[in-house]
């Protein structure tokens, strides 16, 4: 039998078997519509089978066809050059270097009497390759020599690198008031200069005030002084009022200094006022605020030179009683001071001028029977 012919048979036979049963009385349930899917699935896969399994047996399924995939493009690694390494080049230390370490005396600026002698002495530190001998010296470079030696021995001994020597010049000052300055270097025994600081181009320097020696006095107030008030009310007598009185007129204090005994020319270095010896009455500090001194040229007291309202240009200001017990020093005093000198008087006012009158009906009074004024000056 040939294969079609199977294909023809077997299905005819499968349908009159189930219709056979389809016709018998016997209690079967129904086939459904699932049976009959089922069987025509069975027979789908018979014929399946039929086409796979020829007469003589078995047919091997011939193997399935391998695709050769392409081969991977694998990029290659890159090689890394070695990293280069920094090595840093080293500045040779000098044979001769020194390094200014501090001013042991006389720093800038130090005051010193005319013609007077004195010793200036820097710390150095041997910042070199070469130990320092006594062939070393300090020489002057320029500058004013105030009378110091041209060359002065380093060191009696010797300065090992990284060692410290304290190294001294013997100077005057000189007759004249003023500020002076003179430059000094190292000399190494071969006669070459020898700078300070890093670069070796620095220089070692040492500078002095020269101030002639002062005369100090005291001073008090003279008989110029006295009290001038808003209603044109003058007081020459002790003491010497500022604030308010209790019908509310404000009250200015003046104070006078002779100043002829300071000579024409002479330089003030300082002043202090003691404003010590005051009293009060009521609150003036509390009620009118702060207390403010002026220059102000008068001359002989008038109603004239009363000042109203809140001047500026103070010298000083003192806002509670505690200031008025200490003397009181300030450079703007010394300038005013200057000003005057080679006239015969020097004049101060002292007012209220944050607030004029507390309005309260109380005096508010600050009362000073004394007043004076202690000045240093050359000439």
């Amino acid at each position: 039998m040939t294969i079609l012919s199977r294909r023809v048979w077997l299905p005819a036979l499968v349908i009159l078997a189930m219709t056979a049963l389809a016709g018998c009385n016997l209690p079967l349930a129904q086939p459904t519509g699932d049976f009959f899917a089922t069987a025509a699935a069975r027979t789908v896969e018979f014929q399946l089978t039929a086409l796979i399994v020829g007469p003589g047996g078995t047919t091997p399924i011939p193997p399935s066809a391998t695709i050769a995939l392409p081969p991977t493009n694998t990029p290659p690694i890159p090689t890394v050059p070695p990293t280069a390494t920094y090595t840093p080049s080293v500045t040779p230390l000098p044979c001769d270097r020194a390094e200014y370490v501090t001013d042991v005396n006389y720093p800038d600026g130090t005051d010193v009497a005319p013609g007077a002698a004195f010793t200036k002495t820097w710390r150095l530190r041997n910042i070199g390759t070469c130990t320092w001998t006594s062939g070393y010296a300090l020489v002057f470079d320029h500058g004013d020599s105030m009378g110091g030696s041209a060359a002065t021995t380093l060191t009696p001994g010797t300065v090992a690198p990284g060692q410290t020597v304290d190294v001294s010049v013997n100077l005057t000052a000189p007759a004249a008031a003023g500020t002076y300055r003179g430059y000094w270097r190292l000399r190494n025994p071969s006669g070459v200069i020898i700078g300070t600081g890093a670069s070796g181009t620095g220089s070692l320097w040492v500078e002095v005030d020269v101030v002639p020696a002062t005369t100090t006095v005291t001073l008090t107030a003279t008989g110029e002084s006295g009290t001038v008030m808003s209603d044109g009310w003058i007081g020459v007598t002790t003491p010497r009022n500022v604030g308010d009185t209790g019908t509310n007129a404000t009250s200015e204090a003046f104070f006078s200094f002779d100043i002829t005994g300071i000579p024409a020319g002479s330089t003030i270095t300082a002043v202090a006022f003691n404003l010590g010896g005051f009293d009060t009455l009521g609150n003036p500090f509390g009620d009118l605020g702060c207390v403010y001194l002026y220059q102000q040229d008068y001359g002989s007291l008038d109603a004239g030179d009363f000042v109203a309202g809140s001047p500026s240009g103070g010298l000083t200001r003192i806002c509670n009683a505690g200031g008025l017990g200490t003397a009181v020093a300030d450079n703007d005093f010394i300038t005013a001071l200057q000003s005057k000198v080679g006239s015969s008087r020097f004049q101060l006012r002292m007012q209220f001028a944050d607030t004029a009158v507390s309005a309260d009906g109380q005096a508010d009074i600050v009362r000073f029977p004394l007043i004076s004024m202690t000045l240093s000056y050359y000439h």
